[in-house]
């Protein structure tokens, strides 16, 4: 029996076991590969994985590390390790390991290490990286991809002219994703373009009703538009959909109800925003308004 084979009938038999739900002869038959075959690379990435699999995610960690620290100069092994790391949000951890392997070795470093960046919102570190990615102009979706998080990154830093020109990038891909349509809507409010707004936002309210965000965009989009019985009934439906809701978010239903002449919803609505948040100067304002105006017509009735 050559080595090759002994090798692959053993890897059958372990994965014979974890199908079976057998984890612990499956375990025992890996470990019995490494001691036997210890530059066998492959198999420490079949023991980390069941051990992920079975939620035990000390000993995969300790396992590729002490792999990785057998080989150093290994990229593939490194970038195993952090794309493992990525997979379980060890973002940081990630980035350590990821950073030493060149981008002209391996392209698609630079996107994870965009990501990892992302997700820690170190846009300016992300945008870097997955400028770097988009540089290498492979044809494949992770480019268009690198795109949509260049568009969310720069949303972030508030450069909504170079956020719309990587969405248009991802047209050709992304054009029926509800994602990419509420960023045009969110970058052509920004813009002050509201107009243009509304259709991308609807679409993706169309395309993805269960996400509660692009309510709160076509509210706000609405709401710039004077058409306040829309912003109010999208604030609404966005409300509800939330555990959680701002301060802010609040005082903008209030002035949508206020200039609909639902004047005592709005001072409902400016109560709870200033119960979230008493600062709120913008609720404190509409509230005064409401206040006034119900006086107002407590006056002219009586």
């Amino acid at each position: 029996m050559n080595e090759k084979y002994q090798i692959d009938h053993k890897l059958k038999t372990a994965a014979d076991y974890e199908a079976q739900g057998k984890n612990l002869h499956a375990i025992q038959l890996y470990s019995s590969i490494m001691e036997e075959y210890p530059d066998f690379d492959e198999v420490y990435f079949y023991l980390a994985e069941l051990y992920e699999k079975m939620g035990n995610l000390e000993p995969a960690f300790s396992l590729l590390y002490s792999l990785l620290d057998k080989k150093p100069e290994n990229n593939e092994v490194r970038l195993f390790l952090g794309q493992f790391l990525l997979r379980n949000a060890k973002w940081e951890e990630a980035i350590e390991i990821l950073s030493l392997i060149l981008p002209e070795e391996n392209h698609i470093v630079s996107f994870f290490l965009g990501y990892s960046h992302f997700v820690l919102r170190e846009y300016e570190m992300a945008r870097i990286n997955f400028q770097n990615y988009v540089s290498f102009n492979e044809q494949t979706e992770l480019l268009y991809e690198a795109d949509l998080y260049l568009a969310k990154i720069e949303i972030e830093l508030g450069n909504f002219e170079s956020a719309l020109n990587y969405a248009k990038k991802t047209d050709t891909i992304y054009s029926n994703f509800w994602e990419l349509n509420l960023i045009y809507s969110i970058i052509y409010y920004n813009l002050g373009m509201y107009a243009h707004a509304i259709v991308p936002v609807e679409k993706a309210i169309r395309l993805n009703p269960k996400e509660a965000v692009s309510y709160e965009w076509g509210g706000k989009i609405h709401l710039k538009l004077g058409d306040y019985l829309k912003a109010e009934k999208l604030f609404l439906k966005y409300i509800e959909q939330m555990d959680n809701v701002s301060s802010d978010i609040y005082a903008k239903l209030g002035e949508a109800c206020l200039n609909a002449s639902k004047t005592k919803d709005a001072l409902t609505y400016f109560d709870v925003a200033l119960k979230l948040d008493p600062e709120n100067i913008f609720a404190k304002k509409g509230k005064e308004n409401a206040v006034l105006i119900l006086n107002k017509n407590k006056a002219s009735d009586g």
